[in-house]
């Protein structure tokens, strides 16, 4: 497996500053290289990386051309570029592919929601159904016990002439 260092070993193994390093860094992605990110963003240094600014910096100090025109050369010089664009291709890829699976299991969702809206739709107008059908039948007792009273009224004179309490 393949050895990775951040900025601060990096910057010892070159022998230079870890802000000059950063400095070149910056430079070379901004000419298309690029190093790969830890969690914390920062960048993480391999072997070739190292063989790479190097190199760079071996051709500042003894050719004396710039920073710039050195990161020119390194860049065009090596393949790491379009291994990073195609991870970072493929990573859109896969985050694409789940954006889709979201998008279909919210389609999913939505239509479970709308099938239990119905239901309870449903359950709602089943509840006031029984609730008037309770009022009704309650209404037809009240009835029923009025009449049995009312005729319990009027048959109650004819009793007391009988003799019966």
């Amino acid at each position: 497996m393949e050895q990775q260092i951040f900025s601060s070993e990096a910057a010892k193994s070159l022998g230079i500053g870890v802000s000059t390093l950063r400095k070149y860094a910056a430079i070379l992605e901004a000419r298309g290289y690029g190093f790969e990110r830890g969690t914390n963003n920062g960048r993480i240094f391999r072997q070739d990386d190292l063989t790479l600014l190097s190199q760079m910096i071996e051709k500042i100090t003894k050719d004396g051309i710039t920073v710039e025109q050195a990161a020119e050369e390194a860049s065009e010089a090596t393949p790491h570029k379009s291994k990073v664009v195609a991870t970072q291709s493929q990573d859109l890829s896969q985050f694409i592919e789940q954006i889709k699976g979201l998008e279909l299991q919210q389609a999913s969702l939505t239509e479970m929601n709308e099938a239990l809206v119905k239901q309870v739709e449903r359950l709602a107008e089943k509840i006031e159904e029984r609730e008037r059908d309770q009022q009704l039948f309650q209404r037809l007792e009240d009835s029923r016990n009025k009449k049995k009273r009312k005729g319990i009224a009027f048959l109650r004179p004819l009793t007391l002439m009988a003799g019966k309490k």
